[in-house]
C-alpha cells in the first residue's frame, strides 16, 4: 500500500509541471491548454487527428416513397463526391453520457478551406460541408482551461453507440457503431446528382441521412446508418454504411421558402475515409491500453513532432519543475518510513 501511495504522489509530478504554463489548466477536461500559439479551435480535443479524402458513393433506389421509381436520369447509376476531411478521435469529458469509449468527429471540407486560419469550431466555418459527429457537441471551449467544470453541459447523449472490440488488447482499436434516431445531430450535406427535371431542377441535391422512420420510407427495406473504424498511432479507417434521401435545388429560387423540387430520391450511402496521422496536431496513443488513451502532449513540450513545440508557449520545452520534486520526494519518503 505505502509503495502505490509514493507511485501515486509521484505520478502527479508530470500534471504539476506541466500546468505551469497555465494557471487556469484543469487535466479533468478533455482539452488543450489555452495559451498555444496557432493553435485552432478545430483541435482543442486531447486526441489522435488523421488527415485523408472522404468518398461518399449514393446509390438512388427509390422516388419519394415505394410507389414511386427512380425517375430515369437517375436509374442504374452510382454517384460519387470526395471532400478533404479529418477525422477527429478524441478523449471524452465529464459531460458525456453513455458508454462510447471515445468521442469522433468526421467532417468534410470544401476546397477552400483553410483550417490553420480558423477560429471558431468546425460548424461555424462556411467551408465546411458535413460532419458527422459520435456525440452532439456544446461549445466548451471557454471551459476548456478553467479551474472548475462549471457551466460544462452535462447531458451530451452518444449518438454512434460505440462498441470497441472485446479482444482488443491495445492498437489498432476496433470500433462499431449504429446510428439511431440521432434528429439534429446529424447534419445535411450538397451532392451533384441529375435533375430528374432538367427545365426546373438542377444537378445539385440536398442530402440527408436517414436515421429514423418516416411516411416517406414506410415499407421500404432500409437500414439504419451502421459506422466501423479502426485506428492506431499511424492511420485510422472509417466507413459508415447506411440509406439517404436527396432533393434537388430548384432553378428559379426567388421562393427562398422553397428552395427545393418534388422529385426526392432515396438509396444507398457509403462514406469512406482512409487516413493518416497529423502528428503536428495530435497527442501521443499509448501502445500498451486496452482501451484508447493518449499522453498529453500537444501543449507540453515533450513531443517536437507537436505545434508550438519550439514558439515558447506550453509547446515549448520548460524545465523541470523542482518544487514538484521535492514534493514527489518527500511524501515517497513519508511512505517509506512510516
Amino acid at each position: 500500500m505505502r509503495r502505490i501511495l509514493s507511485t501515486l504522489a509521484c505520478c502527479l509530478l508530470p500534471l504539476i509541471a506541466s500546468a505551469e504554463g497555465d494557471a487556469k489548466y484543469n487535466a479533468s477536461l478533455p482539452f488543450r491548454p489555452s495559451n498555444i500559439t496557432g493553435l485552432s479551435n478545430i483541435y482543442i480535443w486531447v486526441g489522435s487527428y488523421y488527415n485523408a479524402t472522404t468518398k461518399i458513393e449514393f446509390t438512388p433506389e427509390i422516388g419519394s416513397t415505394t410507389n414511386e421509381s427512380v425517375c430515369k436520369n437517375l436509374q442504374g447509376q452510382t454517384f460519387t463526391a470526395e471532400y478533404e476531411s479529418f477525422l477527429a478521435i478524441t478523449e471524452r469529458g465529464p459531460y458525456n453520457q453513455g458508454s462510447n469509449p471515445v468521442n469522433t468527429l468526421l467532417t468534410l471540407w470544401n476546397s477552400d478551406a483553410n483550417l490553420t486560419s480558423l477560429d471558431g469550431l468546425p460548424w461555424s466555418s462556411s467551408s465546411l460541408e458535413w460532419y458527422l459527429e459520435s456525440s452532439p457537441w456544446v461549445d466548451h471551449a471557454n471551459n476548456r482551461s478553467t479551474d472548475s467544470d462549471a457551466g460544462i453541459e452535462s447531458s451530451v447523449k452518444d449518438v454512434f453507440n460505440l462498441t470497441l472490440s472485446p479482444d482488443t488488447k491495445g492498437p489498432p482499436y476496433k470500433l462499431t457503431g449504429t446510428i439511431k434516431d440521432a434528429d439534429s445531430m446529424l447534419t445535411s450535406f450538397d451532392m451533384d446528382l441529375k435533375p430528374c427535371n432538367t427545365s426546373t431542377e438542377t444537378s445539385r441535391s440536398y442530402m440527408t441521412l436517414i436515421d429514423f422512420d418516416w411516411s416517406n420510407n414506410a415499407g421500404w427495406t432500409w437500414t439504419y446508418p451502421t459506422v466501423d473504424f479502426q485506428f492506431d498511432s499511424r492511420t485510422a479507417n472509417f466507413t459508415l454504411n447506411g440509406y439517404a434521401a436527396g432533393s434537388p435545388y430548384l432553378i428559379d429560387r426567388s421562393d427562398p421558402t422553397r428552395p427545393l423540387g418534388p422529385d426526392e430520391v432515396q438509396g444507398k450511402i457509403k462514406v469512406s475515409f482512409f487516413g493518416v496521422i497529423d502528428s503536428y496536431h495530435s497527442d501521443t496513443l499509448v501502445n500498451s491500453s486496452s482501451t484508447p488513451t493518449w499522453l498529453r502532449t500537444v501543449g507540453f513540450g515533450n513531443n517536437s513532432a507537436n505545434i508550438g513545440y519550439d514558439n515558447g508557449s506550453l509547446g515549448s520545452p520548460r524545465p523541470l519543475h523542482w518544487g514538484a520534486v521535492a514534493v514527489c520526494s518527500v511524501v515517497s519518503l513519508a511512505f517509506m518510513y512510516f
